[in-house]
């Protein structure tokens, strides 16, 4: 015959096994559905500096070249730098030659979105990717002037790639359900 401590507490340990798978699946879970929602928004100012005397670059210059890519960029509204692209504006020193916005998953370097910049006086390549730790990898061909760079960045910061010809203003933030689902309809 059992005694029935023994069975409470043979009965209480399966108990407290299962909880704590429950618990754990439900972590699990939640936690991979938030990981699969991280989706950006990149929004990009590049302006030109007005008072840069004459710049050359005396090294051989090769065209900007595009990272093999695994996901497409979608064009976005411009809504996370307009106050900067405002005071750009405004100060003569500096003129605004593009400001674009676009959204991409969150994906590692081989896989991510590369956003390609065509412009008549501007051509590159944007490649935003998140391995461990959030990265911009810059490409771009201004008026015959290069700006390549690497960086780690941080999500709702303000980062600036510095050229002593033309400056980059760039933010990454998540993008919000409800924008992506506007955008998607449009």
């Amino acid at each position: 015959m059992t005694c029935p401590s023994s069975i409470s507490s043979s009965f209480y340990k399966r108990f407290y096994f299962k909880i704590k798978q429950s618990l754990l699946a439900i972590t699990i879970f939640g936690l991979s559905g938030s990981l699969l929602a991280k989706d950006y928004v990149v929004e990009m100012i590049l302006f030109e500096n007005l008072s840069a005397t004459q710049i050359t670059e005396p090294h051989a210059y090769e065209a900007p070249r595009k990272p093999r890519t695994g996901a497409q960029a979608w064009i976005l509204d411009n809504q996370l730098l307009l106050e900067e692209a405002e005071l750009l504006n405004q100060n003569e020193a500096y003129e605004v030659k593009y400001h674009m916005a676009w959204g991409q998953e969150s994906l590692p370097f081989s896989q991510s979105a590369t956003y390609t910049l065509l412009e008549q006086e501007a051509q590159g390549y944007v490649k935003i990717y998140a391995e461990n730790l959030l990265f911009a990898n810059l490409d771009i061909d201004f008026k015959g002037l290069r700006l390549k760079e690497k960086r780690r960045l941080k999500l709702n910061e303000k980062h600036y790639f510095d050229h002593p010809k033309f400056g980059i203003l760039l933010q990454v933030s998540r993008l919000e359900e409800d924008t992506k689902e506007a955008e998607t309809q449009d």
